[in-house]
């Protein structure tokens, strides 16, 4: 099984946004920070391999951080077996976006992009992205989008147009909303269906699973990935898990959303 929505940050960073979700009222984590005791959870739990997503609040935090992430993901092979995809970021007012992201997948091995639009203040349509929408296009490399702007971790509706944007723009790109647009997840489900290439991970946020009619999911689950955001959440990976396997699913099915599509779409990285 891929966890495909997990945030193993740097020590301080990690301290940072504890404190911050802390100070809003947030005390029942499921997870701690230390990466090698969350990391020996998810093994217990069944999970063999995540998916990093760093994420920055300004320009010039992004090139530090992705070389963080890349060595973060080295530690965990060494010290847990826990198979680590790097993931890396960028914020649209870097000097040159296009160069930090390719310089995090073609030197330092990151292979999955994360752009969080509430924590960076900026829209996935920013025309200072175009280049790197046109990059990840190009190389196949999936890009994990949280569209909410609120500080509660939620999506409105109209919030996922610029989702719907990019897509027709570019509709070769390998997006997958985060925590399925949740609380508007049927609308996410909506261009999920419209665009061949759109993806949407099960992230809860804190408490709150993603709530998702069990026939649309079913229709939808080739292109649904188990997410949780770890160590940032209040639920253990098996409630994610156990959502899913109560829709019922053939097994091949059910095997592509806890896993096999996560799988498939770092298989298909032009590296």
């Amino acid at each position: 099984m891929i966890d495909a929505h997990v945030h193993l940050l740097p020590d301080r960073l990690a301290a940072k946004v504890r404190a911050f979700m802390t100070k809003g009222g947030v005390d029942d984590f499921a997870y701690p920070l230390d990466h090698g005791a969350v990391e020996e959870m998810l093994l217990v739990e069944g999970i063999t391999g995540v998916w990093n997503l760093p994420y920055v609040h300004k320009p010039g935090m992004a090139d530090a951080l992705n070389v963080a992430s890349a060595s973060i993901a080295a530690a965990a092979a060494l010290d847990t077996g826990l198979h680590v995809v790097a993931g890396c970021s960028v914020h649209p007012h870097d000097d040159d976006p296009v160069a930090v992201v390719r310089t995090a997948v073609e030197q330092h091995g990151c292979r999955v992009l994360k752009l969080h639009c509430s924590v960076g203040d900026h829209q996935p349509t920013d025309p200072r992205l175009d280049g790197v929408w046109d990059y990840v296009e190009a190389i196949r490399l999936p890009v994990v989008v949280h569209a909410g702007h609120g500080t509660d971790g939620m999506t409105e509706i109209d919030e996922l147009g610029p989702i719907d944007e990019v897509a027709r723009r570019h509709p070769a790109a390998r997006i997958v909303i985060a925590h399925c647009g949740h609380r508007s997840a049927t609308t996410a489900l909506d261009l999920l269906e419209r665009h061949a290439q759109m993806h949407a991970d099960l992230t809860p946020v804190l408490r709150e699973m993603v709530d998702l009619p069990a026939e649309r999911a079913a229709a939808a689950a080739t292109k649904l990935l188990l997410g949780t955001d770890t160590p940032n959440t209040c639920l253990r990976v098996t409630a994610v898990v156990d959502q899913v396997r109560s829709w019922g699913l053939d097994h091949e099915i059910e095997a592509l959303v806890l896993g096999g599509t996560a799988a498939r779409l770092q298989a298909e990285i032009l590296r």
